[in-house]
């Protein structure tokens, strides 16, 4: 299983018309854009593709487009979490029906910031999740939008319930690891992509090829580039463009919400990408000005 989810996975973009209503023209455009700069696969409705601003039914339509452009070319792992285990499920099985490779939630998250749930309701939730449906249940772990601090301990048990991967957000290294070190000792073919792309050298380093890298999303060249450079053992090529990823993830965030800042780039790169739903807001024109000027330093965008 592992081999079908390495490489580069963005956590595709959701694009929405100024009135916030879903714009699919928007969205197609930006898969055409990814699959013609050579991502491996995707992850759809998930951080940043703002699944929590959308309902059930809004994120079943996305999945629907996505998968309609992607056509079966490449994989695609659908996030499916939400607050109840039925919506969870619901979603889980409709994006089965569609073709995903697989599907990963979050742990179910508004009252698990609040203590709600032992760690055997957190098991149970899972293992209904695996077992209503045959494709992989992967497990997105997100600590800071969840308000749920995952354990390796915790993550071994799920992986006992069927669990069969996970996407890693909590941006450390040293936890990844050990997350992976307890899960394959229970299921050696577990799979652990990072969820970060800051990690992604040192994460292959020690065997996860696979990552969900947001800065995919705006410079997917960027980011493919630095993980043939991770295959062809060209370590001095990988340090540099590792180096220039973490500075761009840096001015991406210039608004201080780096998902936002996808939208931007891609604009500047003449992808009709749509814009973003409210709360959330696109850069304004300073944080733009600043965001062009410091990706044409980087080489990333011609002056």
């Amino acid at each position: 299983m592992a081999k079908r989810f390495e490489g580069i996975y963005p956590p595709v973009i959701t694009s929405f018309t100024e009135s916030g209503d879903i714009y699919e023209k928007g969205i197609r455009q930006v898969i055409g854009y990814l699959m013609s700069e050579g991502v491996h696969g995707f992850f759809i409705n998930g951080s940043y593709g703002s699944a929590v601003l959308m309902t059930v039914e809004e994120r079943k339509k996305v999945a629907e487009i996505i998968h309609g452009e992607v056509n079966g070319r490449l994989p695609i792992i659908t996030h499916v979490g939400e607050a109840s285990t039925r919506a969870t499920i619901e979603l889980a099985k409709h994006a089965e029906g569609l073709g995903s490779a697989a599907v990963a939630a979050v742990v179910p998250y508004y009252y698990s910031g609040a203590n709600a749930y032992d760690e055997g309701q957190i098991i149970r939730h899972y293992a209904d999740i695996a077992a209503s449906v045959d494709v992989p249940t992967f497990i997105y772990n997100n600590p800071r939008t969840s308000c749920y601090n995952l354990t390796p301990e915790l993550l071994a048990g799920l992986v006992k319930v069927g669990v069969l991967g996970m996407k890693d957000s909590s941006g450390s290294f040293t936890l990844l690891g050990e997350f992976n070190q307890a899960a394959t000792q229970v299921n050696p073919d577990f799979t652990c992509m990072s969820g970060s792309v800051g990690l992604l050298q040192p994460a292959f380093n020690i065997g996860l090829k696979g990552c969900i890298a947001g800065t995919a999303n705006a410079f997917p060249e960027l980011v493919v580039s630095l993980y043939k450079a991770l295959e062809a053992h060209d370590w001095e090529k990988s340090r540099e463009l590792q180096t220039i990823v973490i500075a761009q993830r840096k001015i991406q965030a210039a608004s201080g919400f780096r998902p936002a800042g996808c939208y931007t780039f891609l604009k500047l790169k003449g992808i009709d990408c749509g814009t973003v739903r409210r709360p959330w807001r696109e850069p304004n024109e300073q944080e733009t000005r600043y965001m062009k000027q410091e990706a044409i330093k980087l080489g990333l965008l011609r002056g």
